[in-house]
């Protein structure tokens, strides 16, 4: 395989993403996805409900582009931006509605 194929393996259109919580989504085709290295409240933890709703926000029901990046529990883990460019996690934890999660992201979105 190539690396231009690999590449475009790796990127695939979340096609009017439904939320979940505020860091996973189903996208149209049912794909779930946990958005990549971030954790936000569950929808029962305080600040979930909110959390949900940020996500919801901030989506919409843009398509988003994602690059996978692994799996975790039967979902595509992906780093996710919206027609703009905007980077859904960055966005999330901008806003305090999720913290960055060193142990996968790198410290991504702890700047």
């Amino acid at each position: 395989m190539s690396a231009l194929s690999a590449l475009a393996a790796a990127v695939f259109l979340c096609a009017s993403p439904g939320v979940t919580d505020g860091d996973t989504l189903r996208c149209k085709d049912k794909t779930r996805v946990r958005i990549w290295g971030i954790q936000a409240p569950e929808r029962h933890e305080p600040g979930g409900a909110a959390a949900t709703r940020a996500m919801s926000r901030i989506v919409g029901r843009a398509d988003l582009t994602c690059q996978r990046k692994g799996t975790s529990y039967q979902r595509v883990v992906a780093r996710c931006r919206l027609p703009s460019g905007q980077d859904v996690a960055a966005e999330l934890v901008r806003q305090g509605h999720a913290k960055d999660w060193p142990k996968f992201s790198g410290g991504t979105y702890g700047r």
